[in-house]
């Protein structure tokens, strides 16, 4: 724009000179015109050019301007990323810092207690040299000792080793018979304890019947004493029952010790078998080595070590012994107590036969008493009936027939009276029975308060 107006501003500058110097003639005219046309023309072409290069440079800067922006808002991001990366930078420095002073400090801590561990040990192996090297010594005078003796003597220990395994072999025996015994008791034991359950299974559910047929028999004619020593009866057999029960869990529980003892037992046997064993195959390497000495050196080694075996073996039938021992001590204990339970449910068992026998006939004694009861109430309902129809027909008889009537109501009434004397005494019998009964459970129960005890 500003170039289109300097070329109208020269334009009008040439056209005012020539109106000045004046108007020519055509020709030179037409030759000044031509003449001056041709550089401005030159120059126009030239700003064109320049123009068209401008507007390029402009358009092609336009299109840079947004990637110059965008390269400049990548710029500040980076610096405040490299901002943020040397913080972060400095901070693990600084931590890294921290850690290896620590890690320097704990190093040399740890370098200390074993530099002081490895001291203790030091001085600890030095004394376990010093009490090998006398240990040494002390099997050198064994030694020595070993090699100054006859050779009969070693017979000897030969010969006391296989007397003590005889021995052995003697106890294992009778440890094997002690088992058996043992066995067969707590079998036994186990059978009669079965049977013992089974009894107060049974005699439970003849409680059960009993007092459901008394429960529906004592309504209306067992008074209310009889019914309260009945439930008092009732709850002394049902504790009864319980220490028996109790008394069961403690046979079984001793049962479970025995069969417990048992187990060890054959435990002990079979490893006291296999002991035996390598006694045996000992003895035979010893007779073999002792065998095959030709020399002092090899006397010297096969004594020493046979002198170890031999104090070894000692102190291993030493404790063999002392456990057999142990073992019978509680076996022995065992079985008394086993003969004292026995003794006990014995006892016990003939207490509830007795007791059986008891409420059987106390049973028995009751149902007769009853029926006794019932047929004299349907003798007494008979003799109501015809006292009745007696005085109905009394009324339309004559003076005789009253006469006699009256008489045999007397006597009707005489036989009333005594029949109600009779059912009087029959309950008076009856509770006389009940009595002696319950006498007859109270010393019972005293004996098995006193066997319980």
């Amino acid at each position: 724009m500003h170039l289109a107006a300097l070329l109208l501003a020269l334009e009008k500058k040439e056209k005012g000179q020539q109106r000045d110097r004046g108007s020519p003639s055509p020709a030179m005219c037409s030759v000044s015109e031509g003449s001056s046309t041709d550089p401005l023309v030159a120059r126009f072409k030239q700003v064109e050019e320049t123009l068209e290069k401008l507007h390029r440079e402009n358009r092609s800067l336009k299109n840079k301007v947004p990637r110059y922006n965008a390269l400049c808002t990548l710029y500040h991001e980076s610096a405040q990323q490299l901002k943020h990366l040397q913080l972060q930078l400095a901070a693990k420095e600084a931590t890294i810092r921290e850690l290896r002073s620590s890690l320097l400090g704990q190093a040399r801590e740890q370098l200390r207690d074993s530099e002081r561990l490895s001291a203790r040990r030091v001085e600890a192996l030095s004394q376990e040299v010093q009490k090998l090297n006398q240990q040494l010594e002390e099997k050198n005078g064994e030694i020595q000792q070993m090699i100054n003796q006859p050779p009969y003597e070693k017979e000897r220990e030969i010969l006391r080793l296989q007397k003590s395994l005889a021995e052995k072999e003697k106890a294992q025996a009778t440890s094997d018979v002690l088992c058996r015994s043992l066995t067969d008791e707590t079998h036994q034991l186990q059978r009669k304890l079965a049977s013992t359950a089974e009894m107060c299974q049974h005699l439970a559910k003849c409680l059960e019947e009993k007092q459901r047929k008394e429960k529906g028999n004592s309504d209306d004619q067992i008074p209310t004493e009889r019914s309260n020593q009945l439930l008092d009866n009732e709850t002394s057999l049902q504790a009864l029952i319980c220490n028996l029960q109790d008394e069961n869990r403690m046979l079984k529980q001793k049962v479970a010790h025995v069969e417990d003892l048992n187990a060890k037992w054959q435990k002990y046997d079979a490893s006291r078998d296999e002991y035996v064993k390598r006694l045996h195959l000992q003895l035979k390497e010893m007779k073999s080595q002792l065998e095959q000495q030709h020399g002092i050196a090899s006397a010297q080694t096969n004594s020493d070590l046979m002198h170890k075996e031999i104090f070894r073996l000692n102190k291993l039938l030493e404790e063999k012994m002392n456990e057999c021992i142990k073992t019978k001590r509680e076996l022995e204990d065992v079985k008394k107590a086993s003969e004292g339970d026995n003794e006990r449910i014995q006892m016990l068992e003939q207490q509830v036969l007795v007791y059986k026998d008891d409420f059987t006939s106390e049973r028995s004694d009751r149902e007769r008493a009853q029926s006794k009861i019932q047929e004299l109430q349907a003798e007494v309902a008979c003799l109501q009936h015809q006292l009745a129809r007696r005085q109905d027909s009394r009324d339309t008889s004559s003076h005789f027939r009253v006469h006699i009537g009256n008489q045999n109501h007397m006597y009707v009434q005489t036989n009333v009276e005594h029949l109600r004397e009779h059912l009087h005494s029959l309950n008076k019998l009856l509770l006389l029975r009940t009595m002696e009964t319950q006498d007859l459970r109270a010393g019972h129960r005293v004996n098995l308060d006193a066997l319980i005890v």
